[in-house]
């Protein structure tokens, strides 16, 4: 019996060392495990989560940033992507199509804050980037931030190539050049040189397209009733009687209408160009001559029949540019005499007429451009007409009918 119970304690004790250690040993691995100090405030913003499948996906500035919990030296960095997981020291699968385009990746130094000194070592692979510096301090609760990737084009990162899918980054600091260089995905290294470390989620996303459509545009209307500086609506009258209250015309002197006038607005990026074709006042055989290519001021006693055209600045916006030879400058100075007893109302303006300049003139096939307008909101113009006659002048009703064309220009 004395013998059985000596053989009995040191197996008792054994067992109750067994289960100490037994004990012991979460607390010894937990200690391990969380021996490096945990980043925090961690991301990284992409300038892009398309795919790495578009072009929009590659390229791509990743905007690293953490906080260190602790001071001390660190002298490297790794960043490891992986499609599996974002734990330190679990196997890493690298994300499909992903690329840190080692070659040509560049971290700005006007991009790096906290750490100014950080360049791309040549460690570096596909997933994983590492970064070198002469080791120095760093102090505790210091904010590290960096750009992988730059504004020259091709220096940046390529996504993964599936759409809407999560991938992770581990982000890790080393007390030495030699600790980042040295590390892996499963072996992360000693601590130190293993200084900080600390996980975050990434995705892509697929891209959204809008589809809009925007017509070429054209709004134009000619008309003699009371301008509208807004649109075409509510306009009317084609009726230009040019000549005294009963619309006849005296060797006295010229008679100006005003009345008429043209809205004119485009999306048409090159402009609009408005054409003018039609012949001179005609009754049968006879006619009154046109006032010609080169404009002319109004002489009493001689038959003349012409126009100008101006800007009408009571509304609409510039941009409307009247041509040569209708471009008079004196034109807007016209007073509107047709329709009175009196003639005049011409002033200094000049006034032309053009039926002769080759490919350009109102008897034409496509007519004699009047003025230009540039893409933008509505302007109005006014047609300035003027008839005079001679003692000659063979009686009769006189008329002419003119199309007014515009033409855009996309």
């Amino acid at each position: 019996m004395v013998l059985t119970d000596k053989l009995r304690r040191p197996s008792a004790l054994a067992v109750a060392v067994l289960l100490v250690l037994a004990s012991m040993s979460p607390l010894l691995s937990r200690q391990k495990a969380s021996a490096y100090g945990l980043i925090t405030a961690r991301e990284i913003k992409m300038s892009s989560s398309a795919s790495g499948a578009s072009t929009a996906g590659q390229d791509v500035t990743y905007d690293v940033s953490f906080v260190v919990p602790s001071g001390g030296n660190i002298g490297g960095l790794v960043v490891d992507f992986c499609a599996n997981s974002p734990i330190i020291g679990d196997t890493c699968t690298a994300p499909t199509g992903f690329d840190t385009n080692e070659t040509n990746l560049v971290v700005p130094v006007p991009q790096q804050s906290g750490v100014t000194d950080w360049t791309v070592d040549a460690a570096t692979t596909a997933n994983k980037v590492v970064l070198a510096r002469t080791a120095a301090n760093v102090a505790g609760s210091t904010t590290i931030s960096f750009d992988l990737g730059g504004a020259a084009g091709n220096d940046g990162i390529t996504n993964p190539t599936n759409s809407n899918t999560t991938f992770y980054a581990r982000i890790l600091t080393f007390t030495t050049t030699g600790g980042a260089q040295s590390y892996t995905s499963i072996a992360p290294g000693a601590e130190p040189p293993l200084a900080h470390a600390g996980g975050v989620a990434l995705s892509t996303a697929a891209q959204i397209t809008v589809t809009a459509k925007v017509q070429e545009r054209l709004t134009f209307c000619v008309y003699t009733s009371a301008a509208n500086y807004t649109d075409c609506s509510a306009v009317s009258g084609t009726a230009v009687p040019l000549g005294d209250t009963n619309g006849v015309l005296s060797d006295a002197g010229p008679f100006v209408d005003k009345t008429a006038k043209y809205n004119v607005s485009t999306n048409a990026s090159n402009n609009v160009t408005i054409r003018a074709k039609g012949a001179t006042l005609t009754s049968g055989s006879f006619t009154i001559n046109g006032m010609g290519a080169t404009a002319n001021n109004s002489t009493a006693g001689t038959e003349e029949f012409g126009f100008c055209t101006y800007r009408d600045t009571g509304g609409g916006v510039a941009g409307l540019t009247p041509a040569t030879p209708y471009d008079d400058g004196a034109c807007s100075a016209t007073t509107q005499t047709a329709g009175t007893a009196a003639p005049g109302g011409a002033g200094a303006a000049l006034f032309a007429f053009d039926v002769t300049t080759a490919g350009n003139n109102l008897s034409t096939t496509f007519g004699n451009t009047i003025a230009s307008k540039t893409p933008g909101a509505q302007s109005t113009g006014v047609l300035v007409f003027i008839g005079n006659i001679a003692t000659t002048t063979e009686p009769g009703i006189y008329t002419s009918t003119l199309t007014f064309i515009a033409t855009g220009n996309y």
